[in-house]
């Protein structure tokens, strides 16, 4: 089972605690996902750092080191006194840390051994909540007497997806008007040439009534 601590006190009950050999400082409630962060932790004097410790972030839950989200390779003290307590600090890439999935993690310091010598307070990752500033109120396009407060990004993209579709609508309108056109230019060719047709038929009989009439014929 996971051991949190507050990392802020620990007790002389504790001093001599594997979990208690690494404290994490300034432990946030809530990261933003897919951001830098840095993770702060205190060596004591109970523990003697190796260049293949590493601190990972663990899901809530975990039971042995192999259950990591993520890790990083802790930096080793060029010169520490053993003996003595060092404060050292990681920074995990946004790339590699977890999703607003609403899970709690925590970090944990884990030896070249297999240990886990050190475990932070729990925290979530957390998409940050708008400012005053980003938010706007407008009206519901339903119900012009209900005010609906948004983001001015979604409202941005709340308008530029009504003007993707009434842009695809023209589209279509487009097409469907230059359909018309063209079959009413095959119309009217078509109605021009019948039209000749029967001017030419009309001729025809002009010229045979003609024959018939002239005298001496």
């Amino acid at each position: 089972m996971a051991l949190f601590l507050d990392g802020t006190s620990v007790g002389s009950a504790m001093d001599t605690s594997n979990f208690a050999h690494v404290i994490f400082q300034n432990v946030g409630k809530s990261y933003l996902p897919h951001a830098a962060l840095e993770c702060h932790y205190t060596l004591t004097q109970f523990i003697k750092p190796h260049q293949k410790d590493w601190v990972g972030i663990f899901k809530v839950g975990w039971s042995t080191a192999r259950d990591y989200y993520t890790f990083l390779w802790c930096p080793v003290p060029e010169d520490h006194t053993e003996g003595t307590a060092i404060h050292r600090a990681v920074v995990f890439q946004g790339y590699y840390v977890p999703n607003d999935d609403g899970e709690f993690y925590q970090f944990c310091y884990v030896t070249h051994k297999g240990e886990i010598r050190g475990a932070s307070t729990p925290f979530l990752f957390r998409a940050q909540s708008p400012s005053e500033d980003e938010l706007l109120t407008v009206e519901d396009e339903c119900n012009s007497d209900i005010l609906v407060v948004t983001t001015r990004t979604g409202y941005l993209e709340q308008k530029m997806e009504e003007a993707h579709r009434e842009k695809e609508e023209l589209v279509q309108t487009m097409s469907l008007l230059q359909n018309e056109k063209e079959q009413l230019e095959e119309e009217k060719g078509r109605l021009h040439k019948e039209c000749e047709q029967e001017k030419e038929k009309f001729a025809q009989l002009r010229r045979e009534t003609q024959v018939r009439t002239t005298p001496g014929r």
